[in-house]
């Protein structure tokens, strides 16, 4: 179990709080950051601009992660924030094999080399990811949420083994470049996106499953007025 029941409950009751406010159109990283952090009881320090870890907590570092993706989808695609520099990954690129095997190989190590020095400034010994997918209707009454946690270095560890054993097609596309699971096809046969980078902006997604005891809050609200809201906290 990704939290524990109490910690569901206190997640549900904020989230429920937040989308009874006037103003809460969206739930941004930030604000999910907050939350996760009253939830954790985290009293490390927030992260700056460029830095991979949004909560510190002891020696755990959290990368947090938020996507608007309907309640039945089963597969998402996530982006990176902060992940690249754009100097560093094309000086990177410059010096190694122009290959698609190449430059996949390039891909993965300099990801593994961010999360690394990330996890070494902070003084974090374990990187965890945390996904959390958001849905509501178009009155904005209905809310569903899914949350889960995965091994953040261990992905890229994952993938950086696959690629050695000669799992992992590379293919180059006019956007960047994709990595393709070469053990599992889709509906039309064609190879599973693991992995991609988008060239212009270097920005990175990686693909994921959506699993199956992934922390499932679902809610009705509605926003107050803010009359009511200034009634509510007494405000003369």
């Amino acid at each position: 179990m990704y939290l524990e029941a109490e910690q569901i409950a206190a997640l549900t009751r904020l989230l429920k709080t937040f989308f009874s406010l006037p103003y809460s159109t969206d739930l941004d990283g930030k604000d999910a950051e907050t939350l996760i952090q009253i939830v954790k009881k985290a009293s490390g320090p927030r992260s700056k601009r460029k830095e991979l870890f949004d909560i510190v907590d002891g020696k755990i570092g959290y990368s947090v992660k938020t996507l608007r993706k309907p309640p039945n989808s089963i597969r998402v695609d996530l982006q990176e924030q902060r992940f690249c520099d754009v100097q560093e990954m094309q000086k990177e690129a410059s010096s190694g094999s122009n290959s698609n095997e190449g430059r996949g190989k390039i891909l993965l190590g300099y990801m593994r080399k961010r999360i690394t020095e990330h996890m070494k400034f902070r003084g974090i010994t374990t990187a965890r990811s945390i996904i959390i997918l958001k849905h509501w209707d178009t009155p904005r009454s209905n809310f569903s949420f899914r949350y889960w946690e995965e091994d953040f270095l261990g992905y890229i560890d994952d993938l950086w083994k696959r690629n050695e054993d000669g799992e992992i097609e590379w293919v180059i596309l006019p956007a960047g470049i994709h990595a393709r699971d070469r053990l599992r096809q889709d509906g039309n046969g064609k190879n599973v996106r693991l992995l991609r980078m988008h060239q212009k902006h270097n920005q990175i997604f990686t693909d994921h499953d959506i699993p199956q005891d992934a922390v499932a809050i679902e809610f009705k609200v509605k926003p107050v007025s803010w009359l009511k809201l200034a009634e509510v906290l007494n405000v003369d």
